[in-house]
C-alpha cells in the first residue's frame, strides 16, 4: 500500500497517464491520416512519438532510485500506466462519437473501455502480472482494430 501512496503522492501518475493518452490519440490520428495519404499524418505521428518520449523521460527522471515507479517492468508498466490511458481513450472517443451522432460506434467504444476496466478490477492483484498484461495487450489490439475498422 505504501508503493501506491508514493506513486499518487505528487500527481506524477496522472501526468504520465495523460502523456500516454496524448500519445495514443495522436498516433491513431496519424495512422488514420496516413491511410488517407495526407501529409498531416506524419505530423500527428511525430506528435505522438513526442508524447511517448516525454513519458519515458519523465519516468526516468521522476523520482529517486528507491521509488517504485523507476523499478517497473514492462508488464507492470502496462497495468499501471497503459491500461488507464487505454480505458480513458476508449471512453473519450466513445463519448465523442456519441456527441457526433454516431451512437453505435460510441457505444462499442464505451463498452470496450468499461469491459477492460471491469476485467482488471475483477482479476485484481491476486492474478499474475502475465494474465493482466496480456489482457491489456489484447485490448490495445482491439482498440486499433476498432478505430481503423470503423474509419476505414
Amino acid at each position: 500500500m505504501e508503493q501506491i501512496s508514493q506513486i499518487f503522492a505528487d500527481g506524477s501518475y496522472f501526468q504520465l497517464t495523460a502523456l500516454l493518452v496524448g500519445a495514443l490519440f495522436f498516433t491513431m490520428a496519424g495512422i488514420r491520416e496516413m491511410r488517407d495519404e495526407s501529409i498531416y499524418g506524419y505530423l500527428f505521428a511525430a506528435i505522438g512519438i513526442f508524447f511517448m518520449v516525454i513519458h519515458g523521460v519523465l519516468i526516468l527522471n521522476l523520482a529517486p532510485s528507491g521509488s517504485p515507479v523507476t523499478h517497473l517492468n514492462f508488464l507492470e508498466w502496462l497495468i499501471a500506466f497503459f491500461a488507464p490511458a487505454l480505458i480513458t481513450v476508449y471512453l473519450v472517443f466513445g463519448f465523442f462519437n456519441m456527441l457526433m451522432s454516431r451512437v453505435r460506434t460510441g457505444m462499442v467504444k464505451i463498452f470496450f473501455g468499461l469491459t477492460l476496466l471491469c476485467y482488471l478490477f475483477m482479476l485484481g492483484s491476486s492474478w499474475p502480472l502475465d494474465a493482466r498484461g496480456i489482457i491489456v495487450l489484447i485490448w490495445s489490439g482491439l482498440w486499433f482494430d476498432v478505430e481503423l475498422g470503423i474509419t476505414g
